[in-house]
């Protein structure tokens, strides 16, 4: 059985709170990713994820 540590990137593209909505969709698209760390100062605030964008947008219609 693997552990996280061994299939986890150590690296993560992230983004920082001010970041556009329009960035961050763009990212995910180009990378393929489905979730991005959102990090202040060195520090998780949160994540942002492709549910969360989706989410966005069904609000605006």
């Amino acid at each position: 059985m693997l552990s996280v540590s061994q299939i986890m990137v150590n690296n993560p593209e992230k983004v920082s709170s001010d970041s556009t909505i329009k960035d961050v969709a763009a990212l995910l698209a180009s990378k393929e990713f489905h979730a991005l760390p959102v990090v202040e100062n060195d520090r998780l605030v949160g994540i942002i994820t492709t549910t969360d964008l989706l989410n966005y947008l069904i609000d605006l219609y």
